[in-house]
């Protein structure tokens, strides 16, 4: 869980210019995937390229153009209430149809929401600074204004504020697919979380490299999308990746709150790697508890070892050896100056100078800290940086070949999905003639590799140009998204050497 100071001081951004047009892959049904039918049949809804209607706001009337808001949120607001017959004798596909709608309806609010609290902050900060108060006080008055408007507390408000800001000032393409919904809200505020610490022209460069990617990325999660905008940060800015974890790190820390019906949420802010080493640990052990005939499930197992080993109750964890594979470049390995992020496994990008700092953290300790080092290399494509290629002909995933995918993938592959992987799936069943390959295999959780079952079907398909390999998947009723791997070279660094 990240915790991002409300008072923070940012460089100040000048107006982002409009992006540019990105092409979109076509959907299963012949219309791009992300995009929403509206009443015109127009994908823009027939509005002209700017938005730069008269508003009309009073007590009485919310109005953009012709289009009256308040009558449309009435509408709306008692068809969600109490339903209606039309509703309810839509077909699967009609009913589909209007969900996909109102996810986009969704996008477009939520960037429209960004841009007018960031309007409101600057109003409310032009308002304090004519009545000569100093900058400081001001941004708590925003800061205050917004959350009564949001309806959020103020330490929230303060941290929408600040994705907001960076998003409209600083991310013309986020924005742009956060409207057309190419990306949910969630992921879009992660990604303005993840640049905090970045300068504007560096947020600039990393929302153009993730505006030419949106094709592969629509079907990732919040995680994977805040993961690959730190990987492309780190990337740009080796030198301040290091200065960028020590800050964060100052501001580890562990909250208990209470939850529903008698139960309470532990979370603790924590380095990555840590955070590896203690998820891998309670898997391990919870798999073995399972093993030796343990009743309970996996995670209710994961969550009592914690509790036991925290509080000092029953025998706690046993010492194992924990293998936590970290996927690191040659680069940043002979020059480190020019480093990439590193992969930790199940767990996602940490600053290769972590790395570096553990490792030399466990060399000058005076203890055996029981810390081996083993490399193995793997390989990566130059065109668009996956981990390339093993089979077996066995129909269980061997060990080597397990450990691999999990290496390449990180989290589950399902779409939006941002879970750790449990199991390994063969993309075509091995009942229909699937290979047990890395082209065909797919790291998923334990809900996800149930697609046969929801009735979904995948296959490997490629992207325009023909290289880098993405999954399809298709719902009983037609609907796809794709997911691919993680691109270890998210700069194109290594294919413009070669070329």
């Amino acid at each position: 869980m990240s915790k991002e100071s409300s008072n923070e001081r940012e460089i100040p951004e000048g107006a982002a210019g409009a992006s540019g047009g990105h092409g979109r892959p076509s959907g299963e049904h012949g219309r791009p995937s992300g995009e929403h039918i509206r009443p015109s049949g127009d994908p823009a809804g027939g509005l002209p390229p700017r938005a730069d209607r008269p508003i009309q706001v009073d007590a009485e009337q919310l109005t953009i153009g012709e289009l009256d808001l308040l009558a449309a949120r009435e509408v709306l607001a008692e068809l969600g209430a109490r339903g209606s017959a039309p509703l309810d004798s839509l077909d699967i596909d009609g009913t589909m149809t209007l969900l996909e709608t109102i996810v986009g309806l969704e996008g477009a609010l939520e960037s429209l929401r960004a841009r007018t609290a960031v309007h409101l902050e600057d109003a409310v900060k032009a308002d304090c600074l004519r009545r000569e108060e100093s900058p400081r006080p001001a941004a708590l008055v925003a800061r205050a204004e917004a959350s009564r408007a949001l309806k959020f507390s103020r330490a929230v408000a303060g941290r929408t504020l600040a994705t907001s800001r960076r998003l409209v000032r600083s991310m013309p393409g986020m924005i742009s697919a956060l409207s057309s919904a190419r990306m949910l809200p969630q992921s879009a505020h992660k990604v303005g979380s993840v640049l905090g610490p970045a300068t504007p022209e560096q947020r600039r460069q990393v929302d153009a490299i993730l505006t030419s990617r949106l094709a592969e990325l629509e079907g990732c999660g919040p995680q994977q999308w805040g993961d690959e905008a730190a990987r492309i940060l780190h990337a740009l800015d080796p030198a301040g990746a290091a200065a960028r974890h020590q800050a964060a790190k100052r501001e580890r820390h562990v909250t208990v709150r209470r939850t529903d019906h008698g139960m309470a949420r532990i979370t603790a802010l924590v380095p990555g790697i840590d955070g590896a080493r203690i998820r891998k640990g309670l898997d391990v052990a919870a798999e073995s508890a399972r093993a030796q005939g343990d009743r309970r499930g996996h995670q209710q197992i994961m969550a009592d070892l914690f509790a036991d080993a925290l509080i000092g109750r029953g025998d706690g964890i046993d010492p194992t050896t924990l293998d936590v594979g970290i996927v690191i470049t040659d680069r940043s390995l002979l020059a480190p100056a020019h480093a990439d992020a590193a992969l930790v496994e199940g767990f996602g990008s940490v600053p290769y100078d972590h790395v570096r700092e553990e490792m030399l953290r466990a060399a000058q300790a005076e203890e055996d800290t029981g810390l081996a080092l083993t490399i193995r290399q793997l390989y990566a494509d130059l065109d668009h940086g996956d981990l390339v290629a093993v089979e077996s002909r066995s129909r269980a995933f061997p060990a080597a070949l397990t450990r691999f995918l999990t290496l390449a993938h990180q989290t589950c592959r399902g779409p939006h999905c941002d879970a750790p992987i449990r199991q390994i799936d063969h993309i075509t069943p091995w009942s229909q003639g699937g290979a047990t390959s890395l082209d065909n295999g797919n790291g998923l959780c334990a809900a996800c590799n149930q697609k046969e079952l929801a009735g979904e079907t995948a296959r490997v398909v490629r992207d325009e140009d023909g290289v880098r390999r993405t999954v399809r998947w298709t719902t009983r009723h037609g609907r796809s998204a794709t997911r691919g791997a993680i691109n270890l070279d998210p700069l194109g660094t290594y294919r413009r050497r070669c070329a």
